[in-house]
């Protein structure tokens, strides 16, 4: 397992304070490194993050617990389109990073509103989604759905479907649950292609990035 951090996962980490203990992160970063990283910066900090992969669940588990930190990391299974478990604003800090693409423009939106409504007044959401210019998103192999939003692609032969978003898309879907901005960016940067950070892709892909208030 490869524990470096990427650029997205150093800016939603660089981003909370002394003040942000509760924290939600929406579906399990690679090998749980960026919880693990969350937890082991600050020792009050409390972190639920979920996963609707048991075996990738099961996997985080054993790193959280190898590393003594299972007082302050549980993994959950959990579908954040799902009514979440949690009163309303249970949670300083949100981190949905390389997840909300999964969800079709119907499901983005309930899945925004149960993230507003579990996060306290001021509490920030983090949100990285792959971007339209991403190469799949652009082969013309690939067949976009004008209802939901999907791009299905046809990609080193493999077939799977995502929610590619311009910097307008993901900002009008954030901001329509009043949510303010505070930025949004678009880089580059190499992922991993396996849940367990064995593998660097060989391309440099292209995501957004967008930090948020409620």
């Amino acid at each position: 397992m490869n524990n470096q951090l990427s650029i997205s996962e150093i800016n939603g980490i660089a981003i909370l304070t002394e003040n942000d203990k509760k924290i939600y992160s929406v579906g399990i970063s690679t090998a749980g490194c960026a919880e693990i990283r969350m937890a082991l910066d600050h020792p009050q900090r409390h972190i639920i993050t979920t996963t609707i992969d048991p075996i990738g669940a099961e996997y985080v588990s054993l790193q959280v617990t190898a590393k003594g930190l299972s007082k302050q990391i549980e993994v959950k299974i959990e579908n954040v389109i799902d009514p979440l478990p949690y009163p309303n604003g249970s949670f300083d800090y949100v981190y949905a990073r390389l997840v909300l693409h999964y969800l079709s423009k119907q499901d983005l939106q309930i899945a925004l509103g149960q993230l507003y409504r579990i996060l306290r007044a001021q509490g920030k959401l983090f949100v990285v989604v792959r971007s339209v210019e991403s190469q799949e998103a652009k082969s013309t192999h690939s067949t976009f759905n004008p209802i939901t939003h999907l791009t299905t692609c046809c990609w080193n032969g493999s077939s799977y479907s995502r929610y590619f978003h311009s910097e307008e898309s993901i900002k009008s879907a954030i901001t329509s649950y009043a949510f303010s901005i505070n930025h949004i960016r678009a880089y580059q940067e190499q992922l991993f292609t396996d849940f367990q950070r064995s593998t660097l892709s060989n391309q440099i892909d292209s995501v957004i990035e967008v930090l948020a208030t409620k």
